[in-house]
């Protein structure tokens, strides 16, 4: 899920970026909330839900990770 951010939305993503770190502290805003909402639902073919689109769901890759696999919290 990182590379796939990284892909995306925030290019300059460090190398070492976890998959526990803080996209947000990273730099991601709701406008790249929603080119990844996109992104997802074309790639993984997966319907963002409107409940879904919440902080906690696109905070980390593995939040992004469960999100895509319906776990999301």
């Amino acid at each position: 899920m990182i590379e796939l951010v990284r892909e995306t939305v925030l290019t300059d993503l460090p190398a070492e970026f976890s998959a526990e770190a803080d996209f947000f502290e990273a730099g991601l805003d709701s406008m790249g909330v929603m080119q990844l909402v996109m992104y997802l639902e074309e790639r993984f073919s997966k319907k963002v839900e409107p409940a879904e689109l919440s902080r906690a769901n696109f905070r980390s890759g593995n939040a992004l990770a469960a999100l895509v696999n319906g776990q999301a919290a």
